[in-house]
């Protein structure tokens, strides 16, 4: 992975680290009367229930925050509209700055039906567990769209975040959150990625788009026990890295096009399964990296199915440990249908069709599970230091 990606998920963090001091400082942000349910504009306060009339437009500092437990804010097919440009004179210690949509330590918070845009940050929850985000469009933020942090049991559906505008930013952001479940919506065109998670785990991602962000699709550093399910990856700059990562469940997914379509740099225990990737520029599925020279153990790859590959279609690196290859099919590969360094690995059932050069080209030990087919590919051996049918 390049150093850019590295230290993503921290520097994804700026448009949530105000959320953060506040809570170190002990700041009441959210200042000032409690808007009423009718006539709201741009910077007030709500504390109970309340349905947007009209687009807030050209908000010059924050679009509306929300202080109280239970409050459902219904933008009614309207827009909360940011100037483009940061707050001036806001001191971000001390209060929130430039975000559509805010609010921290409250339960049980529904915003749904509109769209926030341009502003630094777009919809953040922070410690605010149950949080329900719904139908809301978040477009062209500086660092992120959807932000939640340290909440837990929260949902975003049918939702977007899209065109984060920073090398840092992000569509969604998911810090130190657990339970968290992010359905049927689209994340595109964020210059970085359209999911950035960190020390998060328990989190289910299913069943959304993923179209032509920078970067990364979905990166995630320290995740545990995610379920990603179903989701569609187009033309991203990679799909899915995970690293650090361990007992995560990466399955059904389709990727297309892209840098790597599947990457575990670092981790155990993960199981990768019945995914498609069709025509990644370096590997379709790859175990462990090489710069810097990171891999995992214990992790299952099965039932993949890889497809023209302009190198290789699955790749295990030398560092990677006693993990498994089962059932998966690579056919097309611009080199190698399969390329394992690893001795540990044990290759059973796989299959590789019509690969430029090798099907399977492992290194001498490799534990062989049998049953492996390798046939009509460049080099006429088919497999290396591997029984192949």
């Amino acid at each position: 992975m390049s150093a850019k990606l590295r230290v993503a998920a921290p520097t994804a963090l700026v448009p949530f680290a105000i959320a953060l001091a506040l809570a170190v400082v002990g700041v009441g942000a959210f200042s000032g009367s409690p808007a009423l349910a009718v006539n709201v504009s741009c910077g007030d306060t709500i504390t109970t229930d309340t349905t947007l009339h009209k687009d807030l437009i050209n908000c010059p500092n924050n679009g509306i925050l929300i202080g109280a437990d239970n409050v459902a804010l219904d933008l009614n097919g309207h827009t909360i509209d940011g100037d483009g440009t940061p707050a001036a004179g806001c001191n971000p210690v001390t209060d929130f700055c430039d975000f559509g949509v805010a609010f921290e330590k409250h339960n049980g918070v529904t915003v749904k039906h509109g769209s926030v845009r341009e502003f630094e940050g777009g919809l953040l929850a922070f410690r605010a567990p149950h949080t329900r985000v719904l139908g809301v469009s978040v477009s062209r933020s500086h660092f992120g769209g959807i932000g939640i942090a340290r909440s837990s049991r929260s949902l975003v559906k049918n939702s977007s975040g899209n065109g984060s505008t920073s090398n840092e930013g992000s569509g969604l952001g998911l810090f130190s959150s657990h339970h968290v479940r992010i359905l049927h919506s689209s994340f595109r065109s964020s210059v970085h990625v359209g999911i950035v998670t960190s020390d998060s785990a328990h989190n289910l991602i299913k069943g959304n788009l993923f179209k032509q962000n920078g970067d990364e699709a979905i990166l995630m550093e320290g995740g545990e026990g995610f379920q990603v399910r179903r989701n569609r990856f187009v033309r991203n700059g990679g799909g899915i890295t995970l690293g650090p990562g361990s007992e995560n469940v990466i399955t059904r997914n389709k990727v297309s096009r892209g840098r790597d379509g599947i990457r575990i740099e670092k981790g155990h225990g993960n199981l990768v399964a019945h995914n498609t990737v069709i025509g990644a520029r370096r590997a379709g599925i790859r175990l462990g990296i090489r710069h810097p020279f990171l891999g995992g153990a214990h992790n299952v790859v099965r039932g993949n199915l890889v497809r023209d590959t302009r190198v290789d279609g699955f790749v295990v690196v030398r560092k990677e440990r006693r993990s498994l290859l089962k059932g998966n099919v690579a056919k097309g590969a611009g080199d190698d249908g399969f390329d394992v360094e690893s001795r540990s690995t044990t290759l059973t059932e796989n299959r590789a069709v019509r690969n430029a050069d090798l099907g399977i080209e492992a290194v001498q030990g490799v534990n062989d599970g049998g049953g492996n087919i390798a046939r009509h590919n460049g080099d006429p051996r088919q497999c290396t230091n591997i029984a192949c049918s």
